[in-house]
């Protein structure tokens, strides 16, 4: 004890004490043990912990970096593998040839902002598309026309004095081979009786199920199957590049609107087309008579408001859009104007037309008539010809077990 007792750690002299303690050799149990041993296992408990816990933390670390590496790396790859794919082909259904060469390249110009000479700024990136026979396939008849024959037994049993009148007379007797010669005014009549007198909610609501149901009489597919595969991978590729899309048509607006609008990823306020007259029915004014539960609707007159073909198109997409198209695609001589109106009022190179020419047989359909003056303008111009034989390496999508193309 009397070691203990001398020992002072504050004195200058502490460190020396402790070297000559080391070399005597004879010193007791006693002044061992009480001298060195406390201190020095407090020093190495306290260093053992901290050699443990930057241990501990480096191994975590060693652990952690590798899985998020990895984790980064696979999302990385996969974000990669995708954008490559749109980078490497964006139209892996057109064949590699001239028109499809012509698209990427026109894309690519007018997106490039360094690229002075074509480039066009996001907000007037404007591409409209025709739907029957551009987006998707229209014969033997418009698809539309179907959904009013399935219309027309509804309406003669509401209006039994149509079912004398040509076209519901042949349709009530399926006659559908004397469809095939309607006159203009007579498919007019059909459209416009059997899509008028119902509120618009109804009628949005029919088409809703007609889509979900209908199907084409010889593919025997959804009609919203016989889209063109080809059109779906385009549309894709420009809303990439930031181009805003709107459908232009002389199919009825609202049938389009609520079975395609899904099909195409275009939003309904970006699909125009032909319209009947609509009215407003309201409670206030006393014009409910209590159709509609009291509450105020709107109602379809049978009165053609708006035909939205030829001459129309173009003035249309003045009024409704309010800028000129960059890039418009139709396959009829209803799309004359509407590609003429582009390529008139876009300078050079910045404007690119697409003309669909119906020339496969095997596959879908080959019919010229209907689309002789587009046919002969677009040759004149240069405009782009989609051989759908030649330039289609697709027609449909695939659905189910079944193959991306339909023969008949």
């Amino acid at each position: 004890m009397k070691g203990l007792k001398q020992l002072n750690f504050f004195q200058p002299n502490f460190l020396n004490f402790i070297l000559q303690s080391k070399q005597k050799k004879k010193k007791t149990k006693l002044d061992t043990k009480y001298q060195l041993k406390p201190y020095a296992l407090l020093f190495s408990i306290t260093v053992s912990l901290l050699i443990f816990t930057l241990s501990f933390i480096i191994s975590i670390l060693v652990i952690v970096q590798p899985i998020s590496a990895q984790t980064n790396l696979s999302s990385s790859s996969s974000l990669s593998a995708n954008q490559t794919q749109d980078i490497l082909d964006p139209l892996p259904s057109w064949k590699d040839i001239t028109v499809k060469h012509n698209i990427i390249e026109f894309v690519q110009n007018v997106t490039d902002s360094e690229n002075t000479d074509y480039y066009i700024p996001p907000e007037d990136r404007i591409a409209v598309f025709d739907n029957d026979g551009t987006l998707w396939s229209e014969k033997p008849i418009p698809f539309q026309g179907y959904f009013s024959i399935d219309r027309v037994p509804t309406i003669v049993a509401k209006n039994p004095e149509l079912k004398n009148i040509s076209p519901f007379k042949e349709i009530l007797a399926k006659n559908f081979t004397a469809l095939k010669s309607m006159t203009e005014k007579e498919a007019m009549d059909l459209i416009v009786t059997t899509h008028s007198n119902i509120s618009e909610i109804e009628f949005n609501n029919l088409v809703k199920i007609w889509a979900q149901n209908a199907t084409h009489p010889e593919t025997k597919r959804l009609f919203v199957d016989m889209v063109y595969q080809p059109m779906l991978e385009l549309l894709h590729f420009l809303r990439a590049n930031q181009f805003k899309e709107f459908i232009v048509s002389g199919g009825g607006v609202d049938f389009m609107r609520e079975s395609l609008s899904s099909v195409y990823e275009i939003p309904k306020d970006q699909i125009i087309g032909s319209s009947l007259k609509y009215k407003f029915v309201d409670k206030i004014n006393n014009t409910n008579k209590d159709i509609n539960n009291n509450k105020s609707f709107i109602f379809r007159e049978p009165v053609l408001d708006s035909f939205d073909n030829t001459y129309e198109k173009p003035a249309n997409i003045a009024l409704h859009i309010g800028k000129v198209p960059v890039i418009v695609a139709g396959n009829s001589d209803g799309d004359l104007q509407m590609l003429e109106y582009a390529d008139d009022n876009n300078p050079t190179g910045k404007s690119l037309k697409i003309l669909i020419h119906h020339d496969d047989p095997i596959r879908e359909f080959s019919y010229d008539k209907g689309a002789e003056k587009v046919l002969e303008e677009s040759k004149k111009r240069n405009w782009n010809i989609v051989s759908m034989k030649n330039d289609f390496a697709i027609i449909f999508p695939s659905v189910g077990n079944e193959t991306s193309d339909v023969s008949k």
